[in-house]
């Protein structure tokens, strides 16, 4: 009897453990495997870059047009500046419901604040013209300041680059 009963024991011990492969972080583990296929197979659904990334990218943008402008180089110049537009335009694509401003929209806070800068940016630059391209550039700058204070960010103040961010590109001007 007293065997029975450990038979009994055992048995209903066993059956009410979990099956491997069955508890909760499992379950966890499978899900993110399943969305990462998902991900893997459907390359154009996966999440948009990180805002952080994105500023990150604005920032070295910014830093390139200057070191342009400053030195007259107005075709890599204009380079710059359309590649600085192409990085704001991602930024409101891809994160333009962000948290960061809500209930306010990131998409529309954004472009209010800068695109006005970026025309006179553009202006200096179509006219080849230093003291307006700074002028403008620093329009720019405190325009980026004016949005993070707006998003509660004001600790991040962008201002013209002391030294080279990137050192290591070299834009020759084409011979004529």
């Amino acid at each position: 009897m007293r065997a029975t009963f450990a038979l009994l024991l055992l048995l209903g011990t066993a059956c009410s453990r979990p099956e491997p492969g069955s508890g909760p972080e499992i379950a966890a583990l499978r899900a993110e495997l399943a969305s990462l296929k998902l991900a893997q197979a459907n390359p154009g659904s996966t999440a948009p870059p990180e805002l952080g990334q994105q500023m990150l990218e604005l920032q070295i943008r910014h830093a390139r047009l200057w070191q342009a402008g400053q030195a007259q180089n107005w075709m890599l110049t204009q380079f710059q500046l359309a590649e600085l537009r192409e990085s704001f335009s991602g930024v409101v694509e891809q994160n333009g419901d962000h948290a960061a401003l809500q209930p306010k929209r990131l998409a529309e806070v954004m472009p209010a604040f800068t695109d006005p800068a970026l025309r006179q940016l553009q202006d200096a630059v179509d006219a080849q013209d230093g003291p307006k391209f700074e002028a403008a550039y620093d329009e720019l700058s405190k325009a980026c300041t004016d949005c993070h204070e707006a998003s509660d960010h004001g600790f991040l103040v962008i201002q013209r680059p002391q030294t080279p961010v990137l050192d290591n590109l070299r834009a020759d001007l084409p011979s004529p």
